[in-house]
């Protein structure tokens, strides 16, 4: 719940890290040599603490509610959208189905039938002010194996801990939209 590009690593004791990248210190900036000793050996220039402060604000939050807590809602949401989903024609999703003992993640990947990925996602966001993430997903050959590689992948929804029932029904309904229409056009 950080801003993007803020982490965190924790590391035993007695693990030695080698340094990435060198220069001085804010600690002893006249030491050419980046300083051996633990935090600063792995502290290059000024702690970005805007995003740090906001790193600590997103922790503090997900303590308070709980990653099991999170998890049920966005799989609630999930379950959701893809229930909705399955009942418009002209939709198909990937890897959607419940697996018994098997754990997933709230991202769901469908193609409107007949139209490239990048196209659903276009209309999703120009017609309906949506978002959602359309291609190969930095997985050509999952791609490949589905049959998707020949039109750019899928689109893909990635739900989270601030979506709400409200936005699943606008998302389900904007879909249902974009796949009547496109049925009418192959008829």
């Amino acid at each position: 719940m950080g801003p993007m590009g803020t982490g965190g690593m924790y590391v035993r004791e007695g693990v030695e890290i080698k340094h990435t990248r060198a220069g001085g210190t804010g600690v002893k900036s006249i030491q050419r040599n980046h300083l051996d000793e633990y935090p600063y050996r792995m502290e290059y220039g000024t702690p970005n603490l805007p995003c740090i402060a906001g790193l600590s604000a997103g922790i503090k939050w997900v303590n308070k509610y709980g990653i099991e807590a999170i998890h049920q809602h966005e799989m609630a949401l999930w379950k959701m959208l893809r229930d909705g989903l399955a009942e418009i024609e002209g939709i198909t999703m990937h890897c959607a189905k419940d697996v018994p003992g098997q754990e997933r993640v709230s991202v769901l990947s469908f193609n409107v039938d007949g139209l490239e990925a990048a196209n659903t996602g276009t209309m999703l966001d120009v017609d309906h002010n949506i978002a959602c993430r359309t291609g190969l997903h930095c997985s050509p050959m999952l791609h490949e194996y589905l049959g998707t590689d020949k039109i750019n992948g899928s689109a893909r929804f990635g739900i989270g801990a601030f979506n709400n029932e409200e936005q699943i029904k606008t998302v389900i309904g904007a879909v249902a939209e974009i796949a009547e229409a496109q049925l009418k056009r192959r008829k």
